[in-house]
């Protein structure tokens, strides 16, 4: 009997695998951190992603991600 651990590995098509690095200060994560805390966002990258992938399909009328 084999016995599974941890989560099953997410699909290679769903993999996030880029960065985008973005220079804060300390005051200004703080405060993207809460922001998200109070949106119930799971991640504080989930709530920057999902905001920017918004702002970007309103920019430019089309669906993106």
């Amino acid at each position: 009997m084999e016995i599974s651990m941890g989560r099953p590995p997410v699909p290679t098509h769903l993999k996030r695998d880029r960065r985008l690095v973005v220079m804060l200060t300390e005051t200004e994560t703080e405060n993207l951190s809460d922001a998200a805390r109070a949106a119930g966002a799971a991640s504080l990258s989930d709530w920057v992603r999902d905001l920017l992938f918004e702002e970007a399909r309103r920019l430019a009328g089309t669906k993106t991600g």
